[in-house]
């Protein structure tokens, strides 16, 4: 009887490791925790220190934060990643739609009596990645689609739709398998003890992860190691600069000669540039961005003040708490009264 018990339940475990989908519905129904309840990078790291008990609580919009009145002649469209995927409830336009990169496309419903303007917001760590070849793929092509238009991109190869359970077969399996085996308490504290001793005797973290210098924040590798191109204390050279800007230059040409009145860029900075900003020599990349003399998009500029804030980042994850999205809120919303007062004064 044993055996057969043990049996099913190795078999049930296997089945959900190999199904992103399932062990995502699974999660729904209550019947696992959060993998990432207490930060993604105290996932990675299993560092005490940077388990964050209250992530929910510290990430959370309330009803409060909505905007107290919606300008009738403004619709507001934004483009964003992680930072920024907040209900579209708590804008202040009329309309007011989001992409997710990578994760949704809509279609741009410009009113001829409305202004429509477009935010796009993208972090530090992939400006390089995403505002050099592939721009055009992922602001244009994977951006706001228009009705009575060809689509920009080519259209799918059809392919079966992906099984329930059996999608990617061994796609990211032992992670999940990981997941399932071993994310309950007693295995996170045996981990963490583990995480703990790897850290105070031999300086070292897990694969993914660094600890700054004085140990009060953890950053992803990625963005934190200055070998990485996709590190703030990487060479960006003049041309490279150069190329962004034209490419940004090109994508708000391109979505205002399809109607919109503006296009907005907003260049976050990463965790490590706000929180250890002397780690290595910062290349300035989005300042010298933001000041290039051929850059023809405007700019909604929050990193100045963002810089002065390191606890408007995550304790024990790489994204910005809950007043970070209320400094992007606030300003998105500035924007749409400021859009909306010029167009009552041209009505008038």
């Amino acid at each position: 009887m044993l055996r057969l018990f043990l049996i099913a339940a190795s078999g049930i475990i296997l089945v959900v490791g190999l199904s992103s989908n399932l062990q995502r519905q699974i999660f729904e129904w209550g019947l696992i925790p959060d993998q990432y309840r207490f930060g993604d990078l105290y996932n990675v790291s299993n560092l005490k220190k940077f388990k964050e008990t209250d992530m929910q609580q510290n990430s959370q919009l309330t009803e409060a934060d909505k905007p107290a009145k919606r300008f009738d002649h403004v619709d507001l469209y934004t483009i964003g990643d992680s930072f920024t995927p907040m209900d579209t409830s708590f804008y202040a336009g009329r309309n007011n739609y989001h992409i997710w990169l990578g994760v949704n496309v809509d279609t741009a419903r410009l009113h001829p009596d409305r202004k429509s303007i477009l935010v796009i917001e993208i972090i530090e760590r992939t400006i390089q990645e995403r505002l050099k070849s592939d721009y055009r793929k992922l602001y244009i092509n994977m951006g706001f689609q228009f009705e009575n238009k060809p689509a920009t991109n080519k259209p799918a190869e059809k392919t079966d739709p992906a099984s329930f359970w059996w999608d990617q077969f061994g796609h990211q399996i032992n992670q999940r398998l990981e997941f399932l085996l071993f994310n309950s308490e007693p295995f996170l504290k045996i981990k963490e003890l583990k995480a703990g001793i790897m850290l105070s005797w031999f300086n070292r973290t897990h694969t993914g992860s660094l600890v700054s210098a004085n140990r009060e924040y953890i950053f992803y590798d990625v963005e934190a190691n200055p070998k990485s191109v996709l590190s703030p204390f990487a060479a960006v050279g003049p041309a490279s600069v150069d190329t962004v800007v034209t490419n940004m230059n090109a994508i708000r040409d391109y979505y205002k000669n399809a109607g919109f009145d503006e296009v907005y860029f907003c260049l976050l900075p990463n965790k490590v540039t706000v929180c250890e900003p002397d780690r290595s020599v910062y290349n300035n990349q989005i300042t010298r961005i933001e000041q290039h003399p051929a850059l023809k998009a405007p700019f909604l500029s929050l990193h100045r003040e963002i810089r002065r804030h390191p606890e408007w980042f995550h304790k024990g994850d790489g994204h910005w708490n809950v007043h970070g999205k209320r400094l992007w809120l606030r300003h998105v919303n500035k924007l749409v009264e400021e859009w909306s007062v010029s167009k009552s004064a041209a009505i008038r």
